[in-house]
């Protein structure tokens, strides 16, 4: 059973707060944010979907590690090699497209003038689409928690530790770093690995349950080019395999009730552990 233990010695921080607001685009390097039922602020809440309204990532088209997007006062401004600059308002007007997010129904709003630019720089035919604020999408039955979602694989929140990250990053041949990882928070201090036995933890004045580790798919490989490769899955294959899945980082929860589920991160927030278990966190199908 996990047992409640004091934080441990070393200091544990938030160095690097992320989003990924067009879900496998670039991210957004943050120095706080608010968070809310669904997880950060503006985190993926816009997603590429094909003709079928299938989600698009990096798995199917890597070259969407090439689209970076920063934040304005009205919205994202998306960009990208050989292409314009593309304006995207927080709060789009478009019309109703259906999503079908892995066999769930989902109602999102199209971006007009998105979908002609994606799909000359993807070359086929794509839209964006944005989820908004009334359609709710919830983790499905089996998961611990039901949480609530956005366009996320399956958690609110993912976390990372700077110390596991450097472990995987001296054993492979190309550089990798938190744009491979795609996780929202960055912790620094204590060993590797470590957060593989957490279970519960408070950052700053926000606690969270620690409910999957996540297992890692080809989208770490895409190299900053906009390429495939074979690292660094290759070497958490040999390194890190369990229960035939590749394990790196944590996903969170926030441990309050849903309608509480409401708070605010900075760069520089403290980590307490408050829970750890005997055995890694699980990881979920």
């Amino acid at each position: 059973m996990p047992a409640l233990i004091p934080t441990p010695p070393n200091r544990l921080t938030l160095s690097a707060l992320y989003i990924y607001p067009i879900k496998s685009a670039g991210g957004v390097s943050l120095p706080a944010s608010d968070l809310g039922p669904t997880g950060l602020t503006h985190d993926r809440r816009w997603m590429v979907i094909d003709a079928a309204g299938r989600p698009v990532t990096q798995r199917e088209q890597p070259r969407l590690k090439l689209v970076a997007v920063a934040l304005e006062a009205g919205g994202l401004q998306v960009s990208a090699p050989q292409m314009p600059v593309l304006q995207v308002p927080f709060a789009p007007q478009g019309e109703a497209r259906s999503v079908d997010m892995w066999g769930l129904a989902l109602r999102g709003v199209a971006v007009a003038a998105a979908a002609s630019w994606f799909s000359t720089f993807l070359g086929g035919d794509f839209a964006l689409v944005w989820m908004p604020a009334d359609v709710q999408r919830f983790q499905p039955e089996g998961r611990p928690y039901r949480s609530q979602i956005s366009f996320v694989d399956g958690n609110p929140f993912h976390l990372i530790t700077e110390a596991s990250l450097a472990d995987i990053a001296a054993q492979v041949s190309r550089p990798v770093g938190t744009s491979e990882m795609r996780a929202n928070l960055v912790i620094s201090g204590g060993p590797a690995y470590q957060e593989d036995f957490w279970r519960r933890i408070r950052v700053g004045e926000v606690a969270f349950e620690v409910v999957e580790s996540c297992a890692r798919c080809a989208v770490i490989n895409v190299t900053a080019s906009g390429e495939r490769s074979a690292e660094p899955l290759r070497t958490l294959a040999r390194t890190r395999l369990r229960d035939q899945a590749v394990p790196f980082g944590q996903h969170l929860v926030q441990d309050a009730p849903p309608a509480q589920r409401f708070g605010h991160l900075r760069v520089g927030d403290v980590l307490e552990v408050l829970e750890v278990g005997s055995t890694p966190t699980p990881m979920y199908e």
